[in-house]
């Protein structure tokens, strides 16, 4: 597959830097979807119901970016889309799923919530839902990967500060585990790079199956 190309439908540039880590930089070309409107989570309280929307969203996001390109529909290559959420659970054990902070200046309450009361002393899942998508058989392959995050008991003495560095902006759940977000984790069970927002564990075995090969 040596003149395919490996189309990326997202903005995010921690997804590209990591997918740079399996992949040729050079065979990899940035698409993101035209439309930012998602489908939201808002009365789903069971596991299975917010696994299969957030497939669902990963899905949308690759027909978004197949129908920009459909004019080279012949091209050989690959579309990859994802989405990552936090899911996290209050005192009563209900389940919050936390994407990224409101763009307006609510969003410095919304994140000191998030950690005072759903964060502080316990853990959380980071959810990712991928798709991976052959231009030419349309072959797809998805898959849902979760890890668990801990974090500690005390974050009062540093949430301030850390909301003043603005960094939780545009982060799912609010924190950047491969920034500053990290001095409030404690522990990850399951992949690190998941959370960041792109799990390769996942992708490792799932190119190969569509005939891309890795670095």
């Amino acid at each position: 597959m040596s003149d395919s190309r490996l189309i990326l439908g997202s903005r995010s540039p921690r997804r590209r830097e990591l997918l740079e880590l399996l992949v040729s930089p050079e065979s990899i070309d940035v698409q993101p979807p035209l439309t930012s409107d998602e489908l939201g989570f808002e009365g789903l309280a069971s596991w299975p119901e917010i696994t299969q929307r957030l497939q669902r969203i990963a899905r949308e996001k690759n027909h978004d970016v197949l129908a920009q390109l459909s004019p080279r529909s012949a091209d050989a290559g690959l579309v990859l889309t994802a989405d990552t959420v936090i899911v996290a659970s209050d005192a009563d054990a209900r389940l919050h799923v936390l994407g990224q902070p409101p763009a307006d200046e609510s969003w410095r309450d919304i994140v000191r919530g998030w950690f005072r009361d759903l964060y502080a002393g316990r853990s959380h899942i980071a959810a990712t839902a991928v798709c991976l998508t052959d231009r030419l058989s349309g072959r797809r392959l998805e898959r849902i990967v979760q890890s668990q995050v801990w974090v500690r008991d005390d974050v009062e003495p540093l949430l301030e500060w850390y909301l003043a560095t603005d960094e939780p902006r545009g982060k799912a759940g609010g924190y950047a585990l491969q920034g500053l977000g990290s001095v409030f984790v404690t522990r990850v069970e399951g992949s690190i790079t998941n959370v960041v927002g792109l799990p390769l564990e996942a992708l490792v075995e799932m190119l190969p199956q569509l005939g891309w090969p890795l670095k």
